[in-house]
């Protein structure tokens, strides 16, 4: 029989909501009782100031340590060997993408439970199924897929509903995002044009899209006190991982992930002041209008960007796309995208146009 790679989607347990922090010491207890907690030193902070009264109830011991470098291996390695040196039963990662995605990947090498606590909504980490990793530069490195779903996630809305405002547009565009990518290359108008695992990403994905695309303002203006806030924090975490788990960590780099990835690799130290989700939103235009979307809804795209304040061109994110520069970032997202043909290679070269 081939061998039959199991899909893994969404994670073993979601709470979100109001003061579910006070669920992490149930949790830890479940899962052995003793954890390793890594986080940012502000995350951290806010998440052992609000958990620590049920901490301390349930006696649960935790070895905390506070993550400032980038996202490694040798630190996911490190962390590993941490965590089992000091007799730990569960990984607990806190804070935004680069640090739940260390703690992932600890987990992973080590072999144990993990239980992620995101506090803020700027990237569907907490849920996903793959680890973003990078060097010691702060470049892109390959990513690490976990070999299993996460084991909980706790998304308490008043933690999340306290990160800045910038982290929340961000996280709006970057799940927009997965809709035009899952079109990237492709022409499905129902299930009978594609696979079932590509219909559920581009029923699911646009569902995303038409709902944040709808909420965006009300969320960015409000926060917390959005009437959609709750469902965002869904939407974002876990709604938003199901369409990458579909799409089984593979197949999913098309042109504004590929834009990131660019930007992370040969922009480095420029694009370190800049958000994962801000820079895919940039992305997000070239895929709109390489897909063929009318300058109506990418307009109505960028806008809703302008009035969330973000970066809405290349040069707002520090790049020069002039001259030599145009032409690399033109053939290095080409390749990481698949574009081969000269046609598609004119189509992209026109799309660029919207993030100049």
């Amino acid at each position: 029989m081939e061998a039959v790679s199991a899909l893994k989607v969404g994670c073993g347990k979601f709470f979100h909501g109001e003061g579910v922090i006070s669920l992490l010491a149930g949790e830890i207890m479940r899962l052995g009782g003793k954890a390793l907690l890594v986080g940012g030193p502000t995350s951290v902070d806010r998440v052992m100031d609000a958990a620590r009264e049920s901490l301390d109830a349930a006696g649960v011991s935790c070895v905390v340590r506070r993550h400032t470098d980038y996202c490694t291996v040798a630190w996911a390695e490190t962390y590993a060997a941490l965590a089992r040196s000091e007799g730990c039963t569960v990984l607990v990662g806190v804070g935004g993408g680069k640090c739940i995605d260390e703690v992932k990947c600890a987990a992973h090498f080590a072999g144990l439970p993990i239980i992620t606590v995101p506090t803020s909504i700027a990237t569907c980490v907490a849920t996903s199924m793959v680890c973003i990793m990078y060097n010691e530069k702060g470049q892109r490195a390959p990513a690490v897929n976990l070999s299993k779903e996460v084991d909980v996630c706790i998304a308490d809305t008043g933690l999340i509903a306290s990160a800045p405002r910038r982290t929340l547009a961000a996280g709006i565009l970057d799940s927009m995002a997965k809709m035009p990518e899952c079109f990237h290359q492709k022409k499905i108008g129902s299930y009978r044009d594609c696979t079932l695992e590509e219909y559920i990403q581009v029923v699911n994905s646009r569902a995303i899209f038409e709902f944040l695309m709808g909420e965006g303002r009300d969320l960015y203006e409000n926060g917390g006190a959005a009437r959609r806030f709750q469902d965002a924090v869904l939407t974002n975490l876990l709604h938003t991982s199901i369409v990458s788990g579909f799409a089984d960590g593979s197949g999913q780099l098309a042109v504004a992930h590929a834009t990131y990835d660019f930007l992370r690799t040969h922009h480095t130290e420029a694009s370190y002041h800049f958000l994962h989700g801000e820079m895919v939103a940039v992305g997000l235009l070239v895929q709109m209008a390489y897909n063929g979307s009318s300058q109506e809804e990418i307009q109505a795209v960028r806008s809703l960007m302008a009035d969330m304040h973000m970066p809405l061109t290349l040069a707002d994110l520090e790049y020069d796309c002039s001259g030599a520069q145009r032409d690399f970032f033109l053939q290095t997202i080409a390749a990481d995208a698949n574009i081969t043909t000269p046609a598609d290679m004119s189509l992209l070269r026109a799309a660029l146009e919207e993030a100049l």
